[in-house]
């Protein structure tokens, strides 16, 4: 059974643990950190292990954005990346835009996104050199659209 959960002061270390990218960046380390002194960050668990988490922030001019989600490498494909973004859904007024994004290498994402009511509209060159990032859009009420 998966539970989602805001996460605290004392998962930091586990949600470290199942992101490839904190293992050798401080940066990173420092963002999860922030998101989670922020109250930013929501975890999911499956029979007591964190198995991966989302940051729903206010970074995109100001409108909610899913500035990252991870889904620890053992644990992927099940599931787990769609619920935290639903929970991410749940969480944003209806009235509001929900922003993501991703890197056009990220096939995975990419297909997901349009699954949850995204659609692409626009692109970022440079952030990551040769994979563009992909800006995804989730409008207000799209259930109603």
């Amino acid at each position: 059974m998966l539970s989602i959960r805001p996460a605290t002061a004392a998962d930091l270390d586990a949600l470290i643990a199942i992101d490839h990218v904190a293992s050798h960046s401080a940066d990173r380390r420092q963002a999860i950190a922030e998101w989670v002194a922020l109250g930013q960050c929501h975890l999911a668990e499956r029979g007591g292990a964190v198995v991966g988490y989302v940051a729903l922030t206010r970074s995109f001019f100001r409108s909610p954005f899913i500035e990252m989600l991870m889904v620890g490498a053992a644990f992927r494909r099940g599931g787990i990346g769609r619920a935290l973004i639903e929970h991410c859904i749940t969480l944003t007024p209806s009235e509001q835009k929900l922003w993501t994004s991703t890197n056009q290498s990220n096939a995975p994402m990419r297909a997901l996104l349009p699954q949850l009511g995204f659609v692409q509209t626009g692109m970022f060159e440079h952030l990551d050199e040769g994979d563009p990032e992909l800006i995804f859009l989730r409008w207000p009420s799209v259930a109603s659209r």
